[in-house]
């Protein structure tokens, strides 16, 4: 009788000791199973941020450098290259990158600043069309706005495509706008402290260039093959200046206003 006694208390004991693990188990489990519960976090710290939908497509990504995601992959296929910095990247409907935001900065042993900041939005299965920027680098500094052109084809086709081609075909369609990106249009200021806007034609040949700084604000059009030929603007003795110029740069005619 005893015996039969003792095996009771130990099957109830067992039956207590599992029920007290499932619980907390099945409770956290029917938490985590309601994704329209809002839950409030006072503070999170983390390494790596994904922001994905119900299907689990990524949408962003916040990282650090270390987590960060290495090259991009489009059309299925990967272009492998480094990015050695934190940051956060942006997704489309089809779980590929679209455009991103990094940054960083130091100083070596000499106190020389090595810093910058990069976001940008790429076109759709391309890269970046869009892009404000910061770099600092040895004593000088730059930031502007840079809009780009970007082949018609995606990269994952022009990868497969150039991938074994030479270093002059790469140049010659580079050149022809069939790969990587053509700048457009550059708004900023100078690493010699100048505002400048710099506007290129369909080939990156620049055709017009807005130059501002304490010494003269000028003006200059250029031809296709990018020589300048005429400049409008204001010399350091604040007189303004009419410039034509001909196929080899000599002035072939000066106007004062």
């Amino acid at each position: 009788m005893d015996t039969q006694k003792l095996t009771r208390d130990v099957k109830l004991l067992k039956t207590y000791a599992l029920a007290t693990t499932l619980v907390p188990i099945v409770a956290l489990l029917c938490a985590f199973g309601k994704p329209d519960k809002p839950v409030r976090f006072g503070e999170i710290t983390v390494e790596r941020l994904n922001l994905v939908e119900r299907d689990g497509t990524v949408k962003m990504v916040m990282s650090n450098k270390e987590r960060f995601p290495q090259g991009v992959t489009i059309d299925g296929r990967h272009i492998d290259y480094k990015r050695p910095h934190p940051g956060m990247l942006f997704y489309n409907e089809k779980g590929e990158e679209c455009g991103g935001l990094i940054f960083g900065g130091n100083k070596d042993e000499n106190g020389k600043v090595a810093a910058g900041g990069h976001f940008s939005l790429d076109r759709f299965g391309q890269d970046q069309v869009i892009a404000l920027n910061y770099q600092e680098q040895g004593g000088g500094y730059k930031a502007g706005l840079t809009f780009n052109d970007a082949p018609d084809e995606s990269m994952a086709v022009l990868d497969a495509r150039y991938q074994h081609a030479s270093a002059e075909e790469q140049r010659k369609a580079v050149k022809e706008g069939k790969l990587g990106l053509t700048s457009r249009l550059y708004l900023g200021t100078t690493a010699s402290r100048s505002s400048a806007m710099v506007m290129a034609d369909q080939r990156g040949e620049t055709r017009v260039m807005l130059v501002a700084n304490t010494e003269q604000s000028t003006l200059d059009f250029k031809d296709s093959q990018g020589r300048t030929r005429l400049t409008i603007g204001v010399d350091k003795s604040n007189q303004p200046v009419l410039r034509f110029l001909d196929e080899a740069g000599k002035e072939v005619k000066t106007t004062g206003l």
